[in-house]
C-alpha cells in the first residue's frame, strides 16, 4: 500500500498521478496528528508521500534520511526497507530543478527572492544555495524582511519564488505583491497549481516575464517518488506527456465576443466535441435574475456587471469546462483574471451586419448602434484574447479550429 499523508486532501491530484505512473495501490490517508504513531507502525505501507503538516513528523518517524533531506530538515518521501524500517527522502528538490529546467529560468548568479518560510521555502532555498544563487532573501509574514520592506528589493530581484499557499485554489485570484514596481525581474515561480495560473503568474504573463506554476514540480517530485516506491526508472519523455495529459483535461475553453457572435451556438458544438460542460454566464444571470434587458432596463447597467462578475469568479475557479461570456464582460477589467486563471480566452468574431441583436437591449439600434459600441470594445476583446476565431463555416468546423489551437497551446 501506497499513499499521501496529510491533514486535508481533498483537492490533491496525487492519486490520478501515480495511477498515471503505473501505481494501482496509491490511496490518500487524512490522519490528525495523535493518529501518526500508529499509522508510520502500519506494516502494510511501503510507500509514503507527506504534504503539510507533517513533514517534520515524517522526518523523526524515518530510521534513515538522504543527505538532501537532512539539509532541507523534512521528508516529503518515505520509503519501508527490508528490515521493516522507514527510509527519508524529499523529492521536492527534483521537483524544483525539474521545474527550473522546464521553465528555463535561470538561477545561478541572480538575486532571488523566496516568498514565504515554510517546508517549501527551505527546499528551494537549499536548491538555490546548490545552484549558486548571488544571494537569497526570504519574505515573510513573520520574520524580516517582512512584505512591509518588499520596496527595498524593487532594484535587486531577478528571480521570485512563491512558497505561500497565497493565490490558491479557493482563495484565487488573491495576489501578495505585485510584480510591476521591479525593474530587473527576469522569472517568476509559483509552486501553486491550482489554478494553473496564480494572479502573480498572470501579472508576469503581462510583464512578458519568464514564470511557471507547480504543476511541473508536482508531477516530477511524484516521479521521484514513484521510482524508489516501484524500483523503476522513468524516461524524461513521461514528464511533458503527464503535463499535457493533465492540461488537456483541465484548461478552460473561455469564449469571448460582441453579442451574437455565435458563442454560445459554439459552445454547445465544443461542449459535444468534448463532452464538456457549458456554462453560458448569460444564462446564469437569467437564472439568477431573469430577463437580462428587463434587470438592465430597471435596476442599470452597473448592477447588472456585478452580478455577472460574481458568477465569473465563481466559474473561473473551475476546471475542464467550456465558458461563454456575455459580450460586455470584457468592459469590466476584474474579470480578467478569473478568466485566465485555468482558461484560454478566443474571442469569436463575426462581421457586424451579421450580428444576431435580438432582445438584446445594450446592442439594439442598427449598425451605427454595433459600430459604435465595437469601437469601444475591440481593444478590451484584444487585450482579453490568447487568439481571435472568425466565424465562418459550421459551429462544428469553429469548434475543431479552437480545439486545435488549445492543444497546440497547452502551456
Amino acid at each position: 500500500m501506497f499513499g499521501l499523508l496529510g491533514r486535508t486532501l481533498g483537492h490533491t491530484y496525487s492519486p490520478m498521478i501515480h495511477q498515471a505512473l503505473g501505481n494501482t495501490s496509491y490511496d490518500i490517508f487524512e490522519m490528525e496528528p495523535d493518529q501518526l504513531q500508529d499509522f508510520f507502525n502500519r506494516s502494510e505501507l511501503q510507500g509514503l508521500n507527506i504534504t503539510i503538516p507533517y513533514k517534520i513528523n515524517a522526518l523523526q518517524a524515518c530510521h534513515h534520511i538522504s543527505d538532501i533531506a537532512k539539509a532541507i530538515g523534512c521528508v516529503n518521501t518515505m520509503v519501508r526497507q527490508a528490515d521493516g524500517s522507514w527510509y527519508g527522502t524529499n523529492t521536492d528538490y527534483d521537483g524544483f530543478l525539474a521545474t527550473l529546467d522546464w521553465s528555463s529560468i535561470e538561477v545561478t548568479n541572480k538575486h532571488c527572492l523566496i516568498l514565504g518560510d515554510g517546508a517549501s521555502s527551505n527546499t528551494v532555498h537549499v536548491a538555490l544555495e546548490r545552484l549558486g544563487a548571488a544571494s537569497i532573501t526570504h519574505i515573510s509574514r513573520h520574520h524580516f524582511p517582512t512584505y512591509e520592506h518588499i520596496a527595498q528589493f524593487y532594484e535587486q530581484a531577478q528571480v521570485i519564488i512563491n512558497c505561500t499557499p497565497v493565490g490558491m485554489y479557493p482563495h484565487c485570484p488573491d495576489q501578495s505583491i505585485r510584480l510591476a514596481p521591479f525593474t530587473h525581474l527576469e522569472g517568476v515561480i509559483d509552486l501553486v497549481y491550482n489554478p494553473h495560473r496564480t494572479a502573480i503568474l498572470i501579472e508576469a504573463e503581462s510583464l512578458n516575464i519568464l514564470h511557471v506554476n507547480g504543476l511541473v514540480f508536482l508531477l516530477a517530485q511524484a516521479m521521484a517518488a514513484s521510482a524508489l516506491f516501484l524500483h523503476r526508472t522513468y524516461d524524461e519523455s513521461i514528464l511533458s506527456g503527464l503535463y499535457k495529459q493533465f492540461r488537456r483535461n483541465q484548461e478552460n475553453i473561455v469564449l469571448i465576443g460582441m453579442p451574437g457572435s455565435g458563442k454560445s451556438t459554439i459552445g454547445e458544438a465544443l461542449a459535444k466535441l468534448t463532452g464538456r460542460t457549458l456554462i453560458d454566464i448569460d444564462n446564469r444571470i437569467t437564472e439568477e435574475v431573469g430577463a437580462i434587458s428587463d434587470y438592465i432596463l430597471i435596476h442599470g447597467e452597473p448592477a447588472f456587471r456585478a452580478i455577472e462578475s460574481r458568477i465569473i469568479t465563481d466559474v473561473g475557479k473551475q476546471t475542464g469546462l467550456i465558458i461563454s461570456t456575455g459580450g460586455g464582460a470584457v468592459t469590466t477589467p476584474e474579470n480578467f483574471a478569473p478568466l485566465r486563471q485555468n482558461g484560454r480566452i478566443y474571442e469569436i468574431y463575426r462581421p457586424l451586419e451579421k450580428l444576431d441583436t435580438t432582445g438584446r437591449v445594450l446592442s439594439s439600434g442598427g449598425i451605427e448602434r454595433l459600430q459604435e459600441l465595437y469601437t469601444v470594445r475591440a481593444p478590451l476583446y484584444a487585450r482579453f484574447r490568447q487568439a481571435q476565431v472568425l466565424n465562418t463555416g459550421t459551429p462544428e468546423s469553429v469548434a475543431q479550429r479552437i480545439l486545435t489551437d488549445l492543444y497546440s497551446n497547452l502551456v
